[in-house]
């Protein structure tokens, strides 16, 4: 049996100190059956990816991937809300949002200042990058108790496991830092599997661990290339094979079974691929197919017909939207987006969301359930 980590005795407190990456002693085994789901699961991120690149105006679609990750991922924490109403909180400004909402908003926004440190200012995946994700997650929320932006400086203790001491942290998340940008004769998918246990394991945080080191896993796949975009959420299998998915994370520290979590983890992107790639499929589809109900429709000619498809993309990445909104996104007038919404209620694209006659909703309900569906 490997030993994947030091036991460290303080008092009557035994915590846990893993080894360096990659695994030793014996180093990870790849047995064939792991290579079958390694290039299973390398040929499905290539299907997502083309599929993804084959849509026009991407960006319409991966904010809703982001959501879904988003909702996936809390709800794994036991933070549960709706894609309605993460989608009709911008509208509602005025309004505080609901604590579990905010969260999962917060989670969005740091995957979008990670991009950004990573794209815009051409950083790694370092420890920067992370803490500037762990800042946006936690700040302004009911959890800024969690010092966010900054590593835990007491010891937690997250079931059974007693994580490293505080002390540690920084050398533990220096080691890791290492070992995600040190090219090996690892796979980055694989690398990116087994940075995600360590994480979990090292528990830099004092809240907030489990959703970064999602999280991680994607900003991995875009910085190796493999991902395109953040159109993956592996939070999907994580949460419908969730005490499969604790179990295999604990058997690294109980067992050095690091194969066993990588067979695992492999399965979750193999089943979140498939399942991104359907749903795009479908996306494309529902697409194709409303530009050419609106192409034939008698309501919208000449310069109207324009406007309209240019609602339908923005449909795309709000779709849930009230008039004064699309006559901003729009830049045209409120009366013009009135008559729009009305025309794409009218034909079936649009359901009104409230009865309220001042600040009526409309919702894309044939998008959200595409989104909701399950395959």
């Amino acid at each position: 049996m490997r030993i994947s980590g030091i036991y460290q005795k303080s008092g009557n407190i035994e915590s846990f100190i893993p080894h360096q990456l990659p695994p030793k002693d014996p180093p990870l085994a790849l047995s064939s059956d792991l290579f079958a789901l390694n290039a299973e699961a390398h040929f499905n991120l290539g299907k997502l990816n083309e599929m993804a690149l084959r849509i026009p105006e991407t960006k319409r679609f991966i904010k809703a991937y982001v959501i879904k990750e988003a909702l996936l991922s809390s709800d794994i924490e036991g933070i549960h809300t709706t894609l309605l109403e993460v989608f009709t909180q911008p509208l509602g400004k005025s309004t505080k949002l609901n604590k579990e909402t905010q969260l999962v908003l917060k989670y969005t926004e740091a995957l979008e200042v990670a991009l950004l440190n990573m794209k815009e200012e051409g950083l790694p995946i370092v420890s920067r990058v992370i803490l500037a994700a762990h800042e946006t997650l936690m700040s302004g929320t009911a959890s800024d108790y969690a010092a966010p932006g900054h590593y835990r400086k007491q010891l937690v203790r997250v079931g059974d496991l007693v994580p490293a001491p505080a002390q540690e942290v920084p050398r533990l998340m220096a080691d890791l830092e290492k070992f995600i940008n040190t090219a090996g004769t690892l796979s980055p998918l694989i690398m990116a599997g087994l940075a995600h246990v360590q994480f979990e394991m090292i528990h830099p945080f004092l809240d907030g661990n489990g959703r970064i080191g999602r999280l991680l896993i994607v900003l991995m796949l875009i910085d190796s290339g493999l991902l395109s975009a953040p159109i993956l959420y592996p939070s999907y299998y994580f949460k419908t094979h969730h005490q499969e998915y604790y179990q295999a994370l604990d058997r690294v520290r109980t067992h050095g079974d690091f194969e066993g979590w990588v067979a695992y983890y492999l399965r979750a992107i193999i089943s979140s691929a498939q399942d991104a790639h359907t749903r795009a499929k479908a996306i494309e589809s529902l697409a194709k197919q409303l530009y050419e109900r609106i192409q034939s429709g008698k309501r919208f000619g000449g310069k109207m017909r324009d406007t309209a498809f240019k609602t339908l993309e923005i449909l795309f990445q709000s779709p849930i939207i009230n008039a004064v909104d699309l006559s901003v996104q729009l830049g045209k007038s409120y009366n013009t987006a009135v008559r729009i919404l009305t025309n794409f209620q009218d034909i079936g694209i649009l359901v009104e969301a409230t009865t309220k006659t001042r600040s009526r909703l409309f919702s894309f309900q044939l998008y959200l359930a595409l989104l909701e569906k399950v395959y």
